[in-house]
């Protein structure tokens, strides 16, 4: 079988450790950036089966990160699979996800089995 490769573009640390834990404990594959300049980079250079993507980032913001994906003509933005997770949960906070492209947008604190299932939903696992 085929690992599925993940890009978690997170910059808590606490939240991040418990993420890579658990997806790599599930066997996936799994690269973890702190900035949205870097989250940005690696997801154009590498292009990860899903991106778990953290709205409010050092650098650029998650919502940057997906309008620059969808600018640019040279990547095709629609192969990318994003969770978006966030402390912003306002409804046009989530609306502004979907509509950048998100599959999936949970709200912080989230409860860890949730976002597994919502991940392997996303994956098609």
């Amino acid at each position: 079988m085929n690992k599925k490769r993940i890009l978690v573009v997170e910059d808590e640390e606490m939240t991040a450790r418990l993420i890579l834990y658990r997806l790599k404990a599930l066997g996936y594959e799994v690269e973890h950036v702190r900035d949205g300049v870097t989250g940005l980079k690696t997801i154009k250079e590498n292009r990860p089966d899903l991106v778990v993507l953290d709205v409010m980032l050092p650098g650029i913001s998650g919502f940057e990160i997906l309008q620059d994906l969808e600018a640019d003509s040279d990547f095709d933005s629609s192969s990318i699979k994003v969770i978006m997770l966030s402390s912003k949960s306002r409804a046009e906070d989530v609306s502004r996800g979907f509509d950048l492209g998100a599959m999936e947008y949970m709200p912080k604190p989230f409860k860890m089995d949730e976002f597994i299932l919502r991940l392997k939903r996303v994956l098609k696992d």
